[in-house]
């Protein structure tokens, strides 16, 4: 890396070279990319189209839609190549029955060619899944605002851990959350465990919807309990349940947190919800408030998953909090790394 680089591009190349190394990936590597003056975007997307078109034609070889021709092309299947495998009618044809020639069983040499193609079949699905994570990896490195980045090495044994469960994501959120879980580790080697990597592996699609909706309430390490109208019971509490089955949030599903005051005249804080804020005024210089807290994990878990606040839940704390004699505002926020940033757009509710 280039030391004179910004810290965004410096991540880029770094994540870049962790994941492809120095040889011959089939795809542009970031500084390439800058010295071509190209659109990162455009181009990373027409990668992203080209192996999703390699997935499709995969899938279209195992499921025998295509096949190998002589020169070891993949090609269309002719519709009449199933015509000689057709049994004639008894009233036709009178012949004796082969057991084998029903079941259709291979010969040993044809189920070796068999498995091999599957096998490599996999292998290739695998490599082009890590391919595209990789893809989206770099355009979210593209997007993040840095003040440090570690020149220390991902952990060898890590990297290999994350490549074989990453490997295993198909739909495009599992890709997004195991990007987010690299360009963290590349950033700051150590951010995520190998206990970590185990739990996000055994993520079902259930799992990361309650993650998806749980993010969109969480206030950086908890989910305020006090907002009048807003929880509905046949929907919240299937997901506090589900959280803390996954262990996400602590056995005591019900919490207090005390947020201290930024200043000394007055309470004056900012209650910060992903792409949303509430910035408090009133009395004293303490506010306690009835949440339901996520463990350490949940917390490291939760932060991962990309969302949008809920606006309708953002205004349910604040009436709740008005109900205290606290005056609210909510508003957009601009976050950066440390979690200072800026708040802005506030309208008074």
């Amino acid at each position: 890396m280039t030391d004179n680089l910004p810290l965004r591009e410096r991540l880029a190349d770094k994540l870049w070279n962790t994941l492809f190394g120095g040889g011959d990936s089939a795809m542009l590597p970031p500084w390439s990319l800058r010295q071509g003056d190209k659109d990162v975007y455009k181009v990373r997307e027409s990668e992203l189209a080209a192996v999703a078109a390699m997935l499709a034609e995969l899938d279209d070889l195992h499921a025998g839609r295509k096949r190998f021709n002589s020169q070891g092309e993949i090609v269309d299947r002719p519709d009449d190549e199933y015509i000689s495998t057709i049994r004639f009618s008894s009233v036709i044809e009178q012949a004796p029955d082969d057991p084998l020639d029903i079941l259709r069983v291979p010969s040993t040499a044809k189920a070796l060619r068999d498995a091999r193609l599957d096998a490599d079949i996999q292998t290739l699905r695998r490599t082009l899944n890590v391919r595209r994570i990789g893809l989206r990896a770099d355009l979210l490195a593209e997007t993040i605002d840095l003040q440090s980045l570690s020149e220390r090495p991902v952990d060898a044994d890590w990297l290999l851990r994350w490549q074989e469960s990453a490997a295993r994501a198909v739909a495009e959120d599992f890709q997004i959350l195991w990007a987010r879980v690299l360009v963290d580790e590349v950033r700051q080697p150590g951010s995520h465990s190998l206990r970590t990597l185990a739990f996000l592996a055994t993520l079902s699609r259930s799992d990361v919807e309650a993650l998806m909706l749980a993010a969109r309430l969480d206030f950086g390490g908890f989910i305020c309990r006090d907002a009048p109208g807003y929880f509905n019971a046949d929907i919240h509490e299937p997901l506090f349940m589900q959280l803390r089955d996954m262990g996400l949030m602590g056995d005591e599903s019900k919490g207090m947190v005390t947020l201290k005051s930024v200043s000394r005249e007055g309470y004056r804080a900012v209650m910060r919800c992903q792409n949303k804020a509430l910035f408090i005024r009133g009395d004293g210089l303490q506010l306690t408030m009835p949440v339901y807290p996520f463990s350490r994990l949940g917390r490291e878990v939760v932060g991962l998953v990309p969302a949008m606040a809920d606006t309708a839940y953002l205004f349910a704390v604040g009436n709740g909090l008005k109900k205290r004699d606290f005056q609210v505002e909510i508003g957009d926020w601009f976050g950066q790394e440390g979690g200072s940033g800026l708040f802005s757009e506030q309208m008074k509710i």
